[in-house]
């Protein structure tokens, strides 16, 4: 008996329908999600048509936020991203930049732009973090308040540093690579306004590009979209994230990750659990998923929300390495927190958290990657064994190719909706973008999250940052300050 009228077959049949089923089990979760978005971006845009945005701003009882900026090597990006933050149109709000025991020349800068003076300050040692070396505070604007501290090789140290400097009784985590719009403060924390008692978290969509300290907009005032491919790619992934998926997790009341480049935390909720953990790989879906469980398990009122509007550019990967060295952390600290909580898996005490939000990510993102390498590997062998029905194989990847356009083209169609901010040119740009995602983009993502799934299997969890994009001035390398 030869191998291809052996057990091959049998086995290049069975993956073909295990993979079949779960493909369409995908595809029903997916168009579900998309329905819910849709009801949720509305929702979202008619609520912001009557806000009343300026009023808020003259308000005296719009709750004061602590910004809480990590900062570890960004001497390229902290300027403009310091910057953005104090120029929100907020009320009343501190900014407290945690730098996490920079070694190039972060704290230099921040000392050269803002005259920092350093001194004496009140704060509480609350939650654990690594010692405090020096505080500083802005002559040139008080609100800024620099913190130094030893270096723990990890985000949640730094957020917890910034915790206990906090005086306010909501925070916003954000990153030191990111540049944010005026007023994303004020719009998350306008939904914290509805109803501050039930609100515990707020986030919201930040786009990608490779230099976000240079404003992209076009000649009409709208804004640009990069002209690099995998920066596209990555911005539209975060599209597809925020806009497509997040908003109906946040309708469901399952939204599983307060993203760290933009998240808004009521702070005694974050105290009540203890404060981020060192723990994890990545300590923001560790602690959304933390807040959803104990919050379902005491049946607290509460409530996660994800709103569609972009608040911010973040900086990402302009190398295929570097993406597969964050995505990597990624899906790695996405396994570790799964694995912590799979005890919520399919358990009604969890609401939609245990019956949807949990499933979604175990049986999608957890197990994804390993369906995908099964399906090259039964369509290697069938291949190799001249098994393959060519004709069905090419409808079959016509039909993937198309399903996996609409979340892309749904998320942009609800953006622009909402919006209107891009070009029609760019518009075009994007939602051509959305087949090739399969064969340019899909396939790195796949080996990072193979890559990711293997270090969780042995142990690894080393927090893996990706260097800085490099920036050309004059033919020559520089990081560029504002």
């Amino acid at each position: 008996m030869t191998m291809a009228s052996g057990w091959l077959p049998i086995f290049v049949e069975v993956t073909f329908f295990v993979c079949l089923i779960y493909m369409g089990l995908l595809f029903a979760f997916i168009v579900a999600m998309l329905i819910f978005s849709s009801i949720e971006s509305r929702y979202r845009s008619r609520q912001q048509e009557v806000e009343d945005y300026e009023g808020l701003v003259r308000s005296r009882y719009m709750v004061p936020v602590s910004i809480i900026a990590c900062a570890y090597n960004e001497e390229v990006m902290v300027l403009v991203s310091v910057a953005s933050l104090l120029s929100q149109n907020y009320p009343e709000f501190e900014l407290i930049l945690v730098d996490d025991g920079s070694t190039d020349a972060t704290l230099s800068l921040l000392q050269r732009e803002y005259d920092l003076q350093p001194g004496e300050y009140f704060y509480r040692d609350i939650v654990p973090c690594k010692p405090v070396r020096a505080i500083y505070r802005s002559r040139k604007d008080p609100r800024l308040v620099v913190v130094h501290k030893e270096n723990a090789g990890n985000h949640a140290d730094a957020l917890n540093c910034g915790i206990n400097f906090a005086r306010y009784p909501y925070f916003c985590s954000v990153d030191g690579d990111t540049v944010y719009l005026p007023n994303a403060l004020l719009k998350a924390m306008s939904l914290v306004a509805t109803d501050p008692a039930a609100v515990v978290g707020v986030a919201s969509f930040f786009g990608v590009s490779r230099a976000p300290e240079f404003d992209e907009r076009g000649t009409d005032g709208g804004r640009t979209v990069d002209r690099h491919l995998l920066s596209n790619f990555q911005h539209l992934d975060l599209m597809r994230s925020f806009v497509a998926y997040r908003l109906a997790y946040s309708r469901l009341g399952c939204m599983l990750c307060n993203p760290g480049a933009f998240a808004i935390w009521r702070r005694d909720v974050i105290l009540e659990v203890g404060g981020f953990s060192n723990g994890f790989s990545s300590e923001d879906i560790e602690m959304t998923f933390r807040i959803h469980e104990k919050f379902r398990r005491e049946k607290r009122p509460y409530r996660i929300l994800s709103l569609p509007d972009m608040v911010a550019r973040t900086e990402g990967p302009d190398s295929v390495s570097a993406l597969v060295r964050q995505r990597t952390r990624w899906q790695k600290g996405m396994l570790e927190t799964v694995w912590h909580y799979r005890y919520m898996l399919f358990r009604p005490r969890y609401g939609t958290v245990g019956m949807i939000g949990v499933p979604y990510v175990v049986i999608f993102e957890a197990l994804g990657p390993l369906m995908l390498a099964l399906s090259f590997v039964s369509l290697g062998f069938a291949i190799w064994a001249q098994l393959y029905d060519w004709p069905l194989y090419l409808v079959m990847m016509e039909i993937v190719i198309f399903a996996g356009a609409i979340p892309t083209t749904v998320a942009i169609s609800l953006h622009d909706a909402a919006y209107r901010d891009y070009s029609l040119r760019d518009i075009i740009r994007m939602l051509l973008l959305g087949p090739l995602d399969l064969f340019l983009y899909r396939p790195i993502i796949i080996y990072a999250e193979l890559r990711g799934t293997w270090q969780f299997l042995r142990g690894d969890r080393a927090w893996d940052k990706f260097e800085r994009n490099v920036r050309l001035a004059n033919g020559k390398k520089a990081a560029l300050a504002p």
